[in-house]
């Protein structure tokens, strides 16, 4: 019977949230905005980019301005020294150019006085990029030319520069030896921050849910008519899982419509690159022909064999990540941690009358939340150390801390041990957080305390 009611609760809250006008406009605006945000971010990364500044070298020692050399977004110009330094400036001024390089006279080899009392005059703020190409390019003349003093070739010493690669080659299966590469690497840090800001954004939104839909139903007196029929612990059963089935939907509608955006996105991209690489005979064909346009597309990309390489070299590099294990793992921990917090904030919203009342009691629920999430980024550089095991032993902050160590690969027996005392925790806390609802439904008029709580905890 319980289990039949526990069924219609979760049936008739999830209908009533998914029903709602806001829910569809959130799942379908905001992946929307997201991608409006990301595309407008870089078109103004590239529109402010694009802008040449022009920088005008004042060089009173003689030595500096004609080896320094500029870019698509700089522009070095050369000054007469013979000029008075107030018409120099009078350049910026005028807005000729954008700024002004003075390197003073300098009769040391060493350069010391040019190391420490270059001048640069703006009118408008000179963007931080352009203040380190300038410092860059300046030492680099610097040092060629003490190279040089020493009896050396600049150009024989960058041959004796090199990049030194690392493979990191995993034998902790003595069956077999996996190397991983950098992007596997990355691809892992990646999915740690991800699953991590994931897990934290579903059971902050989530647990806020279960809390505002208990407290509407406190302040309306519903709840009144609703545990005549239903037991209170029935009804917070019913919440939290329908709140989950509600957030997991809106995860899941803004997952398809962002994969769906990006790979029209990666489509368009891909299309546009294929159509620069095809060849004058493979677009006189296509014009032709119509119909002759695809196997044009298939000659231009065949081609191109070093991206055919590389994309079956990466697709072989991240085949070495373990993705079933990553999701079966932080599936079972994404369920514990939702349902343990989530249980904890339906004992919030039936123990207080207002959001306001809630502030003092959903505090020391949040803060092991931002705990998790911060050690979490911080344990990312060795996730394998006894910070990150503890973290991960401590069921409040488990479930966060585990999503940042899974993609690097944890045994076996820290992930059963870590889940059983998250589920021992949640069944306890699940117990307590009972007691308080049941009574707390049916309280109204009072502020509760923590040793009022503790009363309603200890009562049978």
């Amino acid at each position: 019977m319980a289990k039949s009611k526990i069924g219609l609760i979760i049936g008739h809250e999830y209908l009533i949230r998914v029903r709602k006008k806001s829910f569809w406009l959130v799942g379908i605006l905001t992946p929307l905005a997201i991608v409006a945000v990301g595309f407008l971010i870089g078109f103004l990364s590239m529109a402010n980019s694009s802008e040449e500044t022009q920088v005008a070298v004042y060089d009173q020692s003689s030595r500096l301005a004609a080896h320094m050399e500029g870019d698509e977004n700089l522009a070095f110009i050369p000054v007469s020294a013979a000029m008075e330094l107030d018409s120099a400036k009078s350049m910026v001024r005028n807005a000729t150019v954008d700024a002004l390089l003075v390197i003073p006279s300098d009769t040391t080899s060493r350069y010391e006085v040019i190391e420490k009392s270059m001048t640069i005059y703006y009118s408008e703020n000179v963007p931080m990029s352009v203040q380190g190409e300038i410092s860059s390019q300046v030492e680099k003349v610097i040092q060629d030319a003490r190279i040089k003093d020493l009896g050396i070739d600049p150009a024989s010493l960058d041959k004796t520069r090199t990049n030194v690669s690392i493979s990191m080659i995993d034998i902790s299966d003595s069956s077999q030896e996996k190397e991983e590469s950098d992007l596997v690497q990355t691809v892992k840090i990646v999915l740690a921050f991800a699953l991590c800001f994931l897990l934290y954004m579903f059971m902050v939104f989530s647990g806020n849910m279960v809390m505002t839909s208990t407290l509407e139903e406190k302040t309306n007196r519903i709840v009144e008519v609703i545990v005549s029929s239903v037991r209170p612990f029935d009804l917070m059963v019913g919440k939290i899982i329908s709140s989950g089935l509600v957030a997991m939907t809106q995860v899941l509608i803004w997952a398809v419509m962002l994969t769906g955006l990006s790979m029209a996105g990666i489509a368009g991209v891909a299309t546009m690159t294929a159509g620069d690489k095809m060849t004058e005979q493979a677009l006189a064909v296509a014009a032709e022909n119509p119909e002759t346009a695809q196997m044009a597309q298939v000659m231009a990309t065949s081609q191109n064999p070093d991206a055919m390489s590389e994309m079956m070299e990466t697709i072989t590099e991240l085949s070495q990540i373990d993705f079933l294990t990553i999701g079966i793992v932080s599936l079972v921990f994404f369920l514990l941690g939702y349902l343990l917090y989530a249980s904890l904030y339906a004992a919030v919203g039936a123990a207080v009358d207002s959001p306001n009342d809630a502030g003092q009691f959903v505090l020391p629920l949040t803060i092991p939340i931002i705990i998790a999430l911060y050690c979490g980024m911080t344990i990312i550089d060795n996730p394998h150390g006894p910070v990150a095991f503890w973290l991960s032993m401590i069921p409040f902050t488990s479930p966060i801390v585990m999503m940042v160590r899974v993609p690097f690969g944890v045994p076996a027996w820290e992930i059963v041990l870590s889940a059983v005392l998250l589920l021992v925790t949640f069944l306890v806390f699940t117990w307590i957080a009972a007691k308080i609802y049941r009574i707390g439904l049916l309280m109204y008029g009072t502020k509760p305390t923590y040793k009022d709580l503790w009363k309603w905890i200890r009562q049978s």
